[in-house]
Parts: structure tokens; C-alpha cells; sequence
């Protein structure tokens, strides 16, 4: 602190001499010569002001160093624990898709199974049979769709924790799980925990993008099959008709391949 150490020895110098003239010399002298010192006296004080915002200034850097300090401290703070977050999300992720399909010893099976799986298209689109259609499209959801929602939901719910903890912006949330990982998948690979389910992962929702049109038709043949059993009365009246009508009326303006057995529901 010399500075301020200055200031204060010519504050006590200024008082000495006003002091000295006042007590040694004559009152008209002491008058003119007071007058000089009250000019200094004035600049001083504007020194001491000057010198006041100085101080002012440095501690509001110093304090903005601290803010910015303790901020990334935070934000530190918070990706580990989002990151611990994530760790238990994915290992229940993980365990769900296994027990979904016990034939799956571990998520790289999942690929082959979600290819070794569309062998029940065929069936399921073009088939009219609705007991054939119920069959086949339980294997495929039981043994191939299934975990790998289940996988790719919790990936987007653990990428969607890391993403609001450290603030990151411009994402959209709302996307399907599988074009969620599909799209914003490179930033998470990089991470601790992420990185483990990346090669299965990457895969498996290129996979699911792509093949959209087909597993859309693929769920409205199921559903249109639920229905048919539901109207023949060999499942009970147990679904809303309106709703799975309207799901066909949007497959059909998506231009999406229309299933056999949902094709005469439209008449």
C-alpha cells in the first residue's frame, strides 16, 4: 500500500505547515500564504477522491477475480456431480436393456440383435394375419426394440443432466431419444462413463435414425393388429380407436410405408 502511504504523509506535511503559519507568522502573510495552502488543501482532497475511486476500482477487479474464480469452482463442483449423475443413470440404462432381453450377455450384442431382428419385418408389414402380426411383432419388440429404447433413453437422460448442469446451451430436448443421441452424441463420447456405451451407442442410433420409416410401420402394424383383436373381441375392448386411427392418418402424411394389416382401417 505506498500509495496510500503517500497520501497520508502529505496530508500530515499540509497540516504541519498550515499549523506552522498560523502560529509563527504574521496575520497578513499567514493570510495569503493560507490561501495557497487551502488551493493545495482543495487539490489534495481531490487526490484523496481520485486516489478513493482507485481503491474502489481495484477491489471490484479483485472481487470480479474471486467471483470468476468461485464461479468456475462451481461449475467444476457441478460437473463431477453430474458426471456421478450420469455413472448411475447409465449402469441402470444398462441393467434395463439387459433384463428387457436375457439372451443379450452385454450391449454389444445389441447391434447384432437389432439387425438379426428385422427379419420379422416381413411378417409384421405385409402380413394380413393379426395373430401373425401380434407374434412377430412381440419377438421384435421384446427381443430388439425394446432394450434398445430402453438404452437409448437413458443415454439421453444422462446427456441431458451433464448438459443443464454445465450450462450447456442450444439443444433441443424434446427430440426422440435416439435422434437425441444421434445428434449431440460426439460431445458426451469424450466424457468419463459416456464413453464406455460410445461404440454401441453410435451404432445402434445411426441405426434407428435411418430406419425410421420401416419401425414406424412396423409399431402401427402392432397396434393395428391390438385393434383388430380388440374389435373380433379376442383381447376385450381395452384401446382408444380414435387415437390409433389418428396415428395411421399422420404414418400416411409422413409417407411412411403403410403396414398391410393397417391398410383396410383407412376405408
Amino acid at each position: 500500500m505506498p500509495q496510500k502511504r503517500l497520501l497520508l504523509l502529505l496530508s500530515a506535511v499540509l497540516l504541519l505547515l498550515a499549523t506552522g503559519i498560523i502560529v509563527w507568522c504574521s496575520d497578513e502573510r499567514s493570510s495569503a500564504i493560507g490561501s495557497v495552502f487551502g488551493a493545495a488543501g482543495a487539490i489534495l482532497a481531490v487526490v484523496w477522491f481520485s486516489a478513493g475511486l482507485y481503491y474502489q476500482s481495484r477491489q471490484l477487479a479483485e472481487q470480479r477475480q474471486q467471483f470468476s474464480e468461485n464461479f468456475k469452482q462451481l461449475r467444476e463442483d457441478n460437473r463431477r456431480n453430474a458426471l456421478l449423475l450420469v455413472k448411475d443413470i447409465l449402469v441402470r440404462a444398462e441393467e434395463r436393456a439387459l433384463k428387457w432381453n436375457p439372451a443379450l450377455c452385454t450391449l454389444n450384442d445389441l447391434t447384432g440383435h437389432y439387425l438379426g431382428g428385422t427379419a420379422e419385418w416381413p411378417v409384421i408389414v405385409k402380413s394380413t394375419d393379426t395373430q401373425a402380426v401380434l407374434q412377430a411383432g412381440k419377438r421384435w419388440i421384446t427381443l430388439t426394440e425394446g432394450p434398445a429404447k430402453l438404452l437409448m433413453s437413458g443415454i439421453k437422460s444422462a446427456a441431458e443432466a451433464y448438459f443443464r448442469a454445465v450450462g450447456e446451451e442450444n439443444i433441443d430436448y424434446s427430440r426422440k431419444p435416439e435422434e437425441f443421441v444421434f445428434i449431440y452424441g460426439q460431445t458426451p463420447w469424450k466424457l468419463p462413463f459416456f464413453a464406455e456405451y460410445a461404440g454401441t451407442a453410435v451404432l445402434l442410433a445411426e441405426m434407428m435414425v435411418r430406419m425410421e420409416p420401416a419401425r414406424a410401420a412396423i409399431e402401427l402394424a402392432y397396434w393395428a393388429a391390438m385393434l383388430k383383436a380388440a374389435r373380433h373381441g379376442d383381447i376385450g375392448d381395452i384401446f382408444r380407436e380414435d387415437k390409433i386411427m389418428e396415428d395411421i392418418r399422420k404414418h400416411q402424411e409422413a409417407g411412411y410405408p403403410m403396414p398391410e394389416i393397417a391398410k383396410d382401417l383407412l376405408t
